[in-house]
């Protein structure tokens, strides 16, 4: 295949992210409710999102787009004319021949699975390479949305099923398989990347003994940790609390939920995080907080607004997949429901330091983490949480 000197990617939407954007009259009644609520494209891609390009001056329809598009946004703050039932029909036109446009102009197209088989591109684009990403955490009927709109010369499937796999909510559907996805069923012909580029060999040392046979190697070099407890450097550590468990309503992207928290161990997880960066001078854009808990997550966000920091990423380790930070820092709340492939993503995410807030008692409960507490018992990594501080720089 043939890109000439450079590549040209075209990040595609979902229509229905497009839409959310960039409504029109009767566009609305095509979305969900959680259609509604979910985030916006990415800005640092607005300039090879397709829907943004449409209306660029590159684009021979833009003129027109953008015309209308005003219209409709004058109407919607009662400021003109709805659009009549025809010129609804003249904006898609346009807007679809704006698409042909752009696809035929780049070479590779960036899209979630789903998206893939949405008419513009089947019958525009002769994908003959495909290549997803992330595919152990898809379910195998999405994986094969592309395959089977594309039927491709050539098929790379990239992804780690220890870590995340795909998010099946019915008993039954999992019961039947709907878990185990295609790249997990196409394992034994799999190629293992088995240098990894992030974690100082003391952080990965644990994941590569307890999920990938001792197999997984370091290939980076990184400066000594800044975490301490009893005056040594820690790459790794876990700090013992007994705080108090309690069920908290929270709103997601999915709607209301009743979630756990733990305010003791929010409370130590934010101390930390805070030394790190008024007395380490580790950048806060450098260090995440993670919890399996939405809840959890909201406390330790208010509390970090309280301290007037900005820049500390606070997430739940599900969201952190794929990413990666100088110093994370994980609040576990409880233990035994935590599934142990969730524990490996949040283990595996640091690159320097991983601090681990947690009660040990309850932990043991759970088999990964008794494992986890024994290695980090056998280097001295298992102390108090009131006693780890970070070195002053």
């Amino acid at each position: 295949m043939k890109f000439g000197d450079t590549l040209k990617p075209l990040r595609v939407y979902s229509r229905q992210m497009e839409i959310s954007e960039y409504p029109y009259p009767g566009s609305i009644l095509q979305l969900s409710r959680k259609s509604l609520r979910q985030e916006r494209s990415k800005p640092e891609l607005r300039s090879i999102t397709m829907h943004h390009r449409l209306r660029e001056p590159e684009n021979p329809y833009s003129e027109k787009i953008r015309e209308f598009d005003k219209r409709i946004r004058l109407a919607n703050e009662s400021q003109g004319e709805q659009l009549t039932g025809t010129e609804v029909k003249e904006y898609k036109k346009l807007l679809n021949e704006a698409r042909l446009h752009e696809l035929k102009r780049h070479d590779v197209i960036l899209c979630t699975c789903t998206a893939a088989s949405t008419p513009n591109l089947t019958k525009s684009v002769s994908a003959r390479q495909i290549l997803i990403d992330e595919c152990a955490m898809a379910t195998e009927p999405q994986a094969l949305v592309p395959l089977v709109s594309f039927k491709p010369e050539k098929i790379v499937l990239l992804g780690d099923h220890k870590q995340l796999r795909p998010i099946v909510n019915c008993l039954f559907a999992r019961n039947l398989g709907l878990s185990k996805s295609l790249f997990e069923r196409y394992m034994d012909r799999a190629v293992m990347l088995d240098t990894q580029y992030r974690m100082h060999e003391d952080i990965c040392e644990f994941p590569s003994k307890e999920s990938y046979d001792g197999r997984l190697k370091t290939g980076v070099h990184r400066d000594k940790s800044v975490l301490m407890t009893s005056n040594k450097n820690r790459h790794i550590v876990f700090g013992h609390v007994t705080g108090l468990e309690v069920s908290l309503m929270v709103t997601t992207e999915k709607g209301n939920e009743n979630s756990k928290a733990n305010r003791e161990e929010s409370e130590i997880a934010v101390r930390i995080a805070v030394s790190l960066v008024r007395e380490a001078n580790i950048r806060p854009e450098e260090i995440a907080i993670l919890s399996p808990y939405n809840a959890q997550v909201s406390e330790i966000r208010n509390l970090v607004k309280k301290k007037n920091e900005t820049g500390i990423t606070v997430t739940t380790i599900t969201k952190s997949q794929g990413s990666e930070w100088r110093y994370v820092i994980l609040s576990t709340v409880r233990s035994c429901p935590t599934a142990e492939i969730e524990i490996n993503v949040g283990i595996t995410r640091a690159q320097e330091g991983l601090c681990i807030i947690g009660n040990q008692e309850l932990l043991n409960c759970s088999p990964a983490w008794k494992h986890l507490l024994s290695h980090y018992t056998s280097r001295n990594c298992v102390t108090m949480a009131t006693d780890i501080t970070v070195r002053k720089m």
